[in-house]
C-alpha cells in the first residue's frame, strides 16, 4: 500500500459463454437504438440465467433466479467458500450493473459515514475487487472475452471508516489481530454525483502492542478533482459497489462492532 492505495489497481472465450452473457443483457457489441436500450436495462434487475460454466458450478443453483445487485449481496455476505464457488457470477453481475445508468445512492453520507450508533462513523470491508483491464474489455467485448474468474475475492482484512461528522477516512489492513497499516486523511462526498473525494496525510501502524505514526507529506498535485476518488453506483446498509480513479470495480460489506472486536479492526 502507498498514499494512493484507494485507488483500485488496473485490475469467456467459448461460443456457450457468450451466448449466456448476451442473455444477462451484456451484448458483445453495442445495440443502437431505443428498444435496445430499454431491454439492456432492464436486464440488470431481472432474473438471470446461468450459462453453461455457472451450471457446473455448486452455487448455481442458489443464485439463478436472482437479480445482478441481489446476488451480488448474497455473495458478498455469504462466507467465504460460497463466495470462492461464486466468483465468476460476482464479475459477470457486476460487469451488468456498470454498464447501466442507474439512479444515484441516496443519503449517500449517512449510508456510507454515518455515525448513528456512536460509533466513530461506518466501517466497511473491501470484498471483492475487478481491475481495469478486465472491467474495460468486458463492457466492450462482453464478458466472453474475459477467462478465470474475471475478478478477486480480496485475500487479507481490509476495512474503510468513513465518518460524516469528521469528514475523516481510514483504510486500514488487518493481519491476525496483531498488525495494522491505517491511512487516514480528509474525504469530500458530492452528493449529487455519488462522487467521494479523499487523499490521505497520516500513516499509524501497529504490531502486538508496539505502535507508531507519522503525518505523510502533502501532495500539491492531489487537489480537487486530481485526488483519488470512487464513484458510487449503489450503496445500502449492507454492500456498497464502486469504481476508483484507477478503473477499477470493487464491492465492500458493511461489519459491525460485533466483527471488529472479533477481528480486532479498528479497536
Amino acid at each position: 500500500m502507498h498514499r494512493s492505495c484507494g485507488r483500485l489497481s488496473g485490475v469467456s472465450s467459448s461460443a456457450g459463454v457468450c451466448a449466456a452473457a448476451a442473455r444477462r443483457g451484456l451484448p458483445a457489441s453495442r445495440r443502437r437504438g431505443g428498444l435496445a436500450q430499454q431491454q439492456h436495462n432492464a436486464s440488470v434487475l431481472a432474473p438471470r440465467r446461468v450459462g453453461p460454466r455457472a451450471s457446473t458450478e455448486g452455487s448455481s443453483s442458489v443464485l439463478d433466479n436472482l437479480d445482478n445487485l441481489a446476488l451480488v449481496k448474497k455473495v458478498a455476505l455469504s462466507g467465504k467458500v460460497f463466495q470462492q464457488i461464486s466468483a465468476r457470477e460476482m464479475f459477470e453481475a457486476l460487469i451488468a450493473i456498470n454498464q447501466i445508468k442507474t439512479k444515484k445512492p441516496e443519503n449517500l453520507s449517512k449510508v456510507l459515514a454515518g455515525n448513528e450508533a456512536g460509533e466513530g462513523g461506518s466501517y466497511w470491508k473491501l470484498v471483492y475487487t475487478v481491475g481495469k483491464k478486465n472491467l474495460n474489455e468486458a463492457t466492450s467485448k462482453g464478458t466472453g472475452s474475459v477467462g478465470g474468474n474475471g475478478g478477486n475475492f480480496f485475500p487479507v482484512t481490509a476495512v474503510q471508516n468513513w465518518n460524516e461528522e469528521t469528514n475523516r477516512i481510514q483504510n486500514g489492513i488487518f493481519i491476525l489481530g496483531v498488525f495494522s497499516l491505517i491511512f487516514s486523511g480528509d474525504f469530500e462526498l458530492v452528493d449529487k454525483s455519488a462522487i467521494l473525494y479523499f487523499d490521505f496525510d497520516r500513516l499509524d501502524i501497529s504490531l502486538g502492542p508496539l505502535s507508531f505514526g507519522f503525518d505523510l507529506p502533502a501532495n500539491e498535485e492531489r487537489v480537487g478533482k486530481k485526488r483519488p476518488f470512487f464513484i458510487w453506483l449503489h450503496a445500502d446498509e449492507d454492500i456498497a459497489i464502486g469504481r476508483g480513479r484507477g478503473g477499477g470495480i470493487a464491492v465492500w460489506k458493511k461489519v459491525d462492532k460485533s466483527y471488529r472486536e472479533d477481528e480486532g479492526v479498528y479497536v
